[in-house]
């Protein structure tokens, strides 16, 4: 009957000593010590801010290239995928062209060579890379045609 009582009460002092027992930690965060400790796209007390959402919405700037003039950018974000989100851009004649940005870092990102629609008869396909800086979005993209048989690197730096 002893041991009962001191198992119990042992028991009982490790579980007062447990500083996760009322801690809660999403998005696959563990806690450690009482605190959580956040996967990798994640931040927050518990982990609940998906750290690209920052990110998200809509960016005007100068774009210098040949052909190829959007002047407006919005970010959205893919919420099944923790580190991409999607591009649009809206050109002069008003197409909106579409495409995914893979985050490599908390503000870099790469866009990997993929074709992007473009509201017309042309194929067209963008690759590049850019970041979020102090100064706002950079990017370099390349877009190429292989209707036209061209390409052209075009560079974004927001207002």
């Amino acid at each position: 009957m002893r041991s009962f009582f001191v198992l119990l009460l042992s028991a009982i002092i490790f579980s007062s000593c447990d500083k996760c027992k009322d801690v809660s930690c999403f998005n696959d965060g563990e806690c450690e010590d009482g605190e959580c400790l956040c996967s990798e796209w994640y931040s927050g007390e518990s982990c609940e801010t998906k750290i690209i959402e920052e990110y998200e919405g809509s960016y005007a700037g100068v774009m210098s290239c040949s052909w190829y003039n959007p002047y407006y950018f919005r970010f959205i974000d893919i919420s099944s995928e923790d580190n991409e989100m999607t591009i649009e851009d809206q050109s002069n004649i008003g197409s909106f062209r579409s495409y995914r940005a893979v985050f490599t870092s908390e503000r870099n990102f790469n866009i990997p060579s993929q074709p992007i629609s473009s509201g017309s008869f042309e194929s067209l396909r963008a690759s590049g890379s850019g970041s979020f800086q102090n100064s706002g979005l950079v990017m370099n993209i390349t877009i190429t045609s292989s209707t036209q048989g061209t390409s052209t690197l075009c560079n974004f730096t927001e207002y």
